[in-house]
C-alpha cells in the first residue's frame, strides 16, 4: 500500500503514476497526493487540481 502527501518533493512524486484496477489504465495528470487504500487522489491536470475518488483499493500507485 502507497500514500502520497502534498507536502512530499514533487520530483519524487513525478515517478509515479496512479493505475485504475478496474480497467487497468493511467489516471492522466501529475500526482499531488494519493492514497491507494482509500482511492482518494487529487492531481493536477491541465494547470487545475483535481480531486477525484475511485473508492476503496479501486487504484494502485506504480512507478513509471
Amino acid at each position: 500500500m502507497m500514500k502520497l502527501e502534498s507536502h512530499e518533493d514533487a520530483a519524487m512524486k513525478r515517478r509515479w503514476k496512479i493505475v485504475r484496477l478496474d480497467t487497468f489504465t493511467d489516471v492522466p495528470g501529475e500526482i499531488i497526493a494519493a492514497d491507494d487504500v482509500t482511492g482518494d487522489c487529487c492531481l493536477q491536470v491541465g494547470g487545475q487540481p483535481q480531486a477525484m475518488s475511485f473508492g476503496p483499493l479501486a487504484i494502485r500507485i506504480v512507478g513509471r
